[in-house]
This record gives C-alpha cells, structure tokens and sequence, in this order.
C-alpha cells in the first residue's frame, strides 16, 4: 500500500473517532490540518493520463469536476459519480483515481458535483447541488438514458435521493444506479450490523453524529428523499447495483434496501465483497481492489448495453 493511502486511511479513522465526538471539532481538523486535502494541479499521479476541467454550473456556488477520456470515442456514457466524506469532507484524490479508473475502464466521460458541506450547509444543500447537476447536463441536452449515477458512503444517500428525487419530479432518470458501502439509514439501531462491527473503521457513533448534522432543521416531508431508507414506495426507480462491504455497520442497511428495491420491482444486483471494509477501494493497488474495481466496471457494462 503505498504511503499516501495509509495517511489517508489514517487520518479517515481519526476524523470517524472526532466526529463521533464533536462534529464542529472534526470539521475545523479537516479545514486546518487534513494531509491530503484537494488540490487540483497537472499532476498525472492520480489521472493516469485522463483530463480534468472544473466547470460551474447554473447558480450554485458549487462546482462540478468534468473527467473525460482522451479524445477519439464517440457518444460516450455518462457516469455522474458523487464523493462520500460523511456529508463532510469535498472531493479527494482518492475519489478522483476512482473517476479516473470508470473513465478509463468503461470509455466514459465522468462528472463529479462538488456539493457543499456541513456543518456549514445542512440537508437538502447537498442534494440540491446534486440535483442542479443533473439539471445542468439536461440544459446542454444530454440524454440521461446514456447516463449512470454512482455513489460511495453518503455520496451513495445522495445517489439513491438523486433517484427517488427525480421521480417525485416525473423527470427523467439515469439508466442506473450505483451504491457503494451505501449510507442509507439514520436508524441504526434497527441494523444487527451496527453492533457487530461497533469497532470497524466508521463507527456507530461516527454514523450517528453524521446524521445528525446533515439532518439539523431538514424538513420532514424531504426524509423520504434524504434518507432512502425511510422511503416507502421504490418502485419505478432504475436498476441498481449495490456494494455492501463484510466488515461495516452499514452493511445491513444496504442488504436490507436492495431487498426492498426488489419489492418494489426494481432490477438490483447485490455484491458482498468479502474481507473488505468501510473505503476499502482508496488503495488502488490492492490485489482486491482492483477485482472489485474489474466488477463494478462490469456491471456498468451491461447497465451501458441497455442504452444501446
């Protein structure tokens, strides 16, 4: 593994323990001291060629990262892919090699909404930035049924909300849905999970204290859309692929909402990845990792062949 991944697990662990703690305390160590924060240069380190732009979009004041695969494929997919960090943290380099490998892999161009974060901006901001994404791409009139939504950790909740949110909408959705080590769930107690793996990496307490931040003063009516899980009605969403990790208190929440996608006749894929743990996929030379990563591809793949 090489060093900067360590750190960077590292510093992911000491966060989960802070927030655990003091959300506010967590935020001002990642303001002032993460070793890894984002910055964008014409390093290749992390692009392995792939170019990058930062694009503004409508009258947000987020941004959104545009990586695209060199010149010379035509109609590409789409993959809108959106961070996790605990509603906390912005884009990571990790998060970037993982755009870059999509990009790489399945010959597509990958957008990836910097949407603000708490404490500062609590629910629906970040949903909303997401949201203006999307509507950004249908004003430059791209076809979402050449397009795929993927998510990792809270990045995931604003996948599955991007989804359920589109559909109270009656606006077109994305041809797929992708979720990885997903939150989903503000009630943890309900999850055998979150007892089981009480010492992992992300912790019950981190969970719960991410919650309640992104939660403070939400409007009831917009849960549905915030928290997936509380949805009650999940029918006419798109297929979905869904990661749980072994060793997470996330896991069962994410087994328990592709059981209930299922009931509402959605197509679901569910893929355990045994061994693994909550960011598991930041070491990209892992033996593992790289399967995993081969998987996910895959499964992008024949949600892409649909599009045909």
């Amino acid at each position: 593994m090489k060093k900067g991944w360590i750190i960077f697990l590292a510093v992911l662990l000491v966060l989960a323990l802070v927030i655990g703690i003091n959300h506010n305390l967590a935020y001002t160590l990642w303001k002032n001291w993460f070793p890894l924060k984002l910055t964008l240069d014409e390093s290749t380190e992390w692009t392995g060629g792939t170019s990058y732009e930062r694009t503004p979009y409508g009258e947000s004041p987020a941004q959104y990262l545009d990586l695209y695969i060199p010149d010379g494929v035509e109609n590409p997919p789409l993959f809108v892919m959106i961070h996790g960090g605990g509603f906390y943290l912005p884009v990571q380099t990790s998060a970037l090699a993982l755009g870059c490998e999509y990009a790489r892999g399945l010959n597509a161009r990958v957008f990836l909404p910097e949407y603000r974060l708490v404490p500062q901006f609590t629910a629906p901001t970040q949903l909303n930035d997401c949201m203006a994404v999307w509507l950004e791409l249908q004003r430059h009139a791209v076809d979402p049924s050449r397009l795929l939504v993927i998510g990792d950790s809270a990045g995931a909740a604003l996948t599955a909300g991007l989804c359920i949110g589109l559909r109270g909408r009656a606006c077109p959705q994305p041809k797929g849905q992708m979720l990885i080590y997903p939150v989903l769930d503000d009630r943890g107690a309900l999850y055998a999970s979150y007892e089981k793996y009480a010492d992992a990496c992300w912790s019950p307490k981190a969970t719960k204290a991410m919650w309640d931040a992104y939660l403070k003063g939400a409007d009831e009516s917009l849960l549905p859309c915030l928290v997936p899980a509380r949805c009650e009605d999940l029918s006419g969403l798109p297929p979905a692929y869904i990661e749980p990790q072994e060793i997470d208190v996330l896991h069962d929440e994410a087994v328990a909402f592709a059981s209930a996608l299922q009931k509402g006749g959605v197509s679901v894929e569910l893929n355990e990845i045994v061994g693994s743990y909550h960011g598991f996929d930041s070491d990209l030379s892992s033996p593992l990792v790289r399967r995993v990563i081969a998987h996910r591809i895959a499964a992008a793949q024949e949600m892409i062949k649909e599009m045909r």
